[in-house]
């Protein structure tokens, strides 16, 4: 649930889709923004940070440079399990706040872009909070990343950009409220949110593989499975490594039952941690575990032993605090795998 909420916060990362839609009257700024954008979701996280870096040290009074730093930093600390640097990151998002308030407060073509960058940093700060353990501030954060969005499209209704992250609140406020649905005032607004969503999907020009990476998140959540791999595998024809829509296929197959293609979207997940010599231990110990079961459902032994062993070898004091339990879990689970494949291969001699 943290990495969908995860998903559904961080509006900052898109890419271009070469139509003619809203975009920033810098083209500097603009130029800059679609370079990072673009390197983040290659996980070139280190130059995706050098690029918004320079568009802050260029455009000091522009708030974009410092909220995709911010949406740099939650991602990368999202795709490795670990921690942001919550000093660095929270200083981000109040002077990105800070600036978008100004240009708010300019007027003019100034005012709608103020509206969207403030919403994409209220959106990263509310998953930080989230992710702290905090709620109720996460939660009226993700109520200000909304409304600020709302108020750049009603400056601007070619916006695209910004009908992802008023999609996505309607679709998770609309989950987290279903049984109260029949209350007056309390709508379900879920089919209208994959409508708002396909806007950013469709034309989009920064959040296009946002809103396709939300779109296959709630897809999953929502039981509609071939829907979500439609939207994964639309990212993964640019991304082809990425690990978000890797982790939208994997579990949209296995929901489905398809375990040999659940199972295929994993190795190439698997392959995806490794590639890029960055520390992913927990999520490759899940990923070997996943391939396992699924492997033995299928009745196919072939590298599972190999992978249990890997997994059990672990030791959940090499890892951080936060994950240690759940190293523990999947250690067990490992465990009772080996001692399922030592019965099977017994029986089979």
């Amino acid at each position: 649930m943290i990495r969908l909420f995860a998903i559904c916060s961080f509006l900052a990362i898109g890419m271009l889709t070469g139509l003619a839609q809203t975009v920033m009257p810098d083209g500097r700024i603009h130029a800059l923004a679609v370079e990072g954008i673009d390197l983040t979701w290659q996980r070139k996280y280190h130059d995706a940070d050098s690029v918004f870096r320079s568009m802050t040290q260029e455009f000091p009074k522009h708030p974009a440079g410092y909220a995709y730093r911010a949406g740099v930093m939650q991602t990368k600390a999202v795709d490795h399990e670990m921690t942001v640097d919550e000093s660095a990151f929270d200083t981000l998002i109040s002077i990105a706040k800070e600036k978008a308030k100004a240009m708010i407060g300019a007027g003019g073509e100034d005012a709608k872009w103020g509206y969207f960058f403030l919403a994409t940093a209220e959106g990263c700060d509310s998953y930080a909070r989230v992710y702290r353990g905090d709620w109720m501030t996460g939660a009226l954060r993700g109520v200000a990343s909304s409304s600020a969005f709302k108020d750049a499209v009603a400056l601007d209704s070619m916006l695209y950009d910004a009908y992802a992250g008023i999609g996505g609140f309607y679709y998770w406020r609309s989950r987290k409220t279903e049984y109260f649905n029949w209350l007056p005032f309390v709508g379900d607004d879920r089919p209208k949110a994959f409508a708002i969503l396909k806007k950013t999907a469709d034309y989009g020009v920064y959040n296009r593989y946002t809103a396709l990476s939300m779109l296959a998140a709630i897809y999953n959540d929502a039981g509609s499975y071939d829907k979500a791999i439609e939207c994964a595998e639309a990212g993964l024809a640019r991304y082809p490594s990425n690990q978000v829509f890797l982790w939208g296929l994997t579990t949209a197959f296995e929901s489905l039952g398809k375990r040999k293609e659940a199972a295929a979207a994993y190795e190439r997940l698997l392959a995806s941690l490794r590639e890029d010599g960055e520390e992913r231990a927990y999520n490759e110990l899940v990923c070997r575990l996943n391939i396992s079961k699924l492997k033995l459902d299928m009745g196919d032994t072939v590298r599972v032993r190999e992978n249990l062993v890997t997994i059990v070898r672990a030791r959940p004091e090499n890892f951080p605090s936060h994950l240690k339990k759940r190293v523990e879990d999947k250690l067990a689970k490992a465990r009772e795998l080996l001692l399922k494949v030592g019965a099977s291969r017994s029986s089979n001699e």
